[in-house]
């Protein structure tokens, strides 16, 4: 009976271990998604960006009816770009741009903001691209 006993409170004990770490790692977790978020809020120069991912906030309406200002978008580094894929790329002087491929040349690409009239005047490069749209968050 003692034997029993004590096998059933090693289980428990095991059990609660288990607990406490998943615990620990989804406050972990949690704490670092926090972070990330606020960093990219609220401070212009730091971008983070854990695997491959980054978080931005639109800054202009070139892409409504997609995007509107201050919307959120969550973009990924991806191997490839086809045309209709929304992109954020940086331009000559560090800023991000969020627009659509709508052309595909060799090694670069053509881009318009959905609510621009004319394609972008610089062509992108494969190096200037950060990723590719993901998920869009209205505000």
């Amino acid at each position: 009976m003692h034997k029993k006993k004590l096998k059933e409170n090693k289980k428990i004990d095991r059990l609660k271990s288990k607990k406490r770490l998943y615990n620990i790692l989804f406050i972990s977790v949690l704490f670092s998604i926090f972070v990330i978020i606020y960093l990219n809020f609220f401070s212009k120069n730091i971008n983070i960006n854990p695997f491959g991912i980054q978080i931005l906030r639109i800054s202009s309406n070139s892409m409504i009816p997609e995007f509107e200002k201050d919307d959120i978008i969550i973009i990924k580094k991806e191997k490839e770009y086809n045309i209709g894929d929304i992109i954020t790329f940086v331009d000559e002087s560090g800023n991000f741009i969020t627009h659509r491929i709508i052309e595909k040349c060799e090694n670069e690409f053509c881009t318009k903001g959905d609510n621009n009239n004319t394609k972008d005047e610089e062509k992108v490069t494969y190096s200037q691209i950060s990723g590719k749209v993901i998920v869009k968050l209205k505000f």
